[in-house]
């Protein structure tokens, strides 16, 4: 059989001439049909049934020629009965990696060229093709199971499996989530490697993992400009992503020692730091974050969101000084950090409702009335201080309703006219 059209997952297999063996000559025959009949695959499944128990006694060359047409008979099952047939993938996987590996100490390796190159790149390409399909169409439950197929069909390729994770968590099977993560994290992968891009027919950037599968787009389906994309460490998102499930089931415990294992062996990795001061935020475990970030900015990080998110936790516990001197530093790293300049202004309105509700109750009495006025200073002062901040922000962002808004009350409050008019005319 030269072309197996594999129909239910759009999967191509083609298949070249087989090697001569004496006992395996009938198999031969029927795989190189381009169609087999029911008759024949019935005949094939026999004559697989009769040779099986002879392999004991075969060598390595027999054997390998065994598993070879033993997984070529769950493709023909694939092709003529797609419904039926794709549960003999992996099974057929499994086979002709057996080939592969029996063919190691052989002088000549009659199949394994054929399979690796020529045989399982179709394979994977047609399996990416259906889960790329089954994501764009937010169908993660289905395209995360591809994702792992392709990768047990090259466990090199381990950016499948990074992909099925990512896949899981999307389909909220969080166990398996956890079961791919937990796997990558003990292969030591990191994702820092070299990508393979090509763009689809509507402009598209689609990313592979493996060169070959790639190529096989760009020659076969139409896509264009073959490129390279160099991927980071995504060592420290792992282990997060691991805790962040162990916490979205009610695992703390769980979630702290696998970032705690993994500090243990690289505790310098900043990636890994950042991870832990993430769980201890998600866990609101505040005393414990700042500790984390901490370290880490003593370490000689310079990521303006951790001193941002510093200045939020600190803020949380009442000491708004050193919030401010957080944020500050958050702004310097980062001179267009809106949310900072926007946390900046609301911790110059702390207290501020104790105010007004005090201000509301006085009477008209000469000493309520000194009073209030007293209060509507300190109110104003506030008012000040955090307009500053919120001008800066409203000119970074002009469109951001939630400063407009804040502003236009500050304005209105220090009876600033001209500027809420102004402000106001540019909604």
């Amino acid at each position: 059989m030269k072309k197996y059209v594999i129909v239910a997952a759009a999967l191509l297999l083609s298949a070249g001439a087989f090697a001569q063996k004496d006992e395996l000559k009938a198999l031969k025959k029927i795989s190189n049909k381009d169609v087999p009949t029911a008759e024949d695959l019935k005949e094939f499944e026999r004559l697989l049934k009769e040779v099986e128990p002879k392999m004991a006694n075969a060598d390595n060359e027999q054997k390998a020629d065994y598993y070879y047409y033993k997984g070529a008979y769950g493709f023909i099952q694939m092709a003529t009965n797609p419904a039926a047939g794709m549960k003999y993938l992996d099974n057929a996987v499994a086979d002709l990696n057996k080939v592969i590996e029996l063919e190691k100490g052989m002088k000549k390796k009659e199949h394994t060229e054929e399979i690796q190159k020529q045989i399982f790149p179709e394979l994977k390409a047609g399996i990416v093709t259906q889960a790329n399909a089954m994501g764009k169409a937010n169908n993660f439950k289905a395209a995360y199971p591809l994702y792992e197929k392709v990768y047990r069909i090259s466990p090199t390729d381990t950016l499948y499996l990074y992909n099925a994770a990512a896949y899981a968590v999307n389909g909220q099977d969080y166990d398996k989530a956890i079961e791919y993560y937990t796997e990558l994290r003990d292969l030591g992968f990191t994702g820092k490697s070299v990508n393979y891009t090509a763009k689809n027919s509507k402009g598209e950037v689609e990313y592979f993992g493996d060169k070959k599968v790639r190529d096989l787009y760009v020659a076969k389906n139409g896509y264009t400009e073959p490129g390279i994309f160099r991927e980071e460490s995504k060592r420290g998102d792992i282990i997060k992503n691991l805790a962040l499930l162990y916490i979205q089931q009610g695992q703390t415990d769980k979630a702290k020692q696998a970032i705690a294992a993994a500090k243990k062996a690289n505790p310098d990795d900043i990636t890994l730091l950042t991870a832990e001061a993430q769980i201890f935020l998600e866990a609101n475990d505040l005393e414990n974050y700042k500790k984390a970030v901490t370290e880490i900015l003593n370490k000689g990080s310079k990521d303006p969101n951790l001193y941002f998110n510093l200045g939020v936790t600190t803020s949380k516990s009442g000491n708004a000084a050193e919030a401010k001197q957080y944020y500050e530093k958050a702004i310097e790293l980062k001179p267009d950090f809106v949310a900072a300049y926007q946390n900046l202004a609301i911790l110059q309105l702390d207290g501020e409702q104790k105010v007004v509700d005090e201000m509301n109750k006085l009477g008209t009495s000469k000493k309520d009335m000194a009073r209030y006025d007293e209060l509507k200073k300190q109110r104003d002062d506030m008012y000040k201080k955090a307009v500053v901040y919120l001008e800066k922000a409203n000119k970074i962002e002009p469109k951001n309703e939630d400063i407009r808004s804040l502003l236009l009350t500050m304005y209105q409050g220090l009876e600033m006219t001209d500027k809420y008019k102004a402000l106001k005319a540019q909604q």
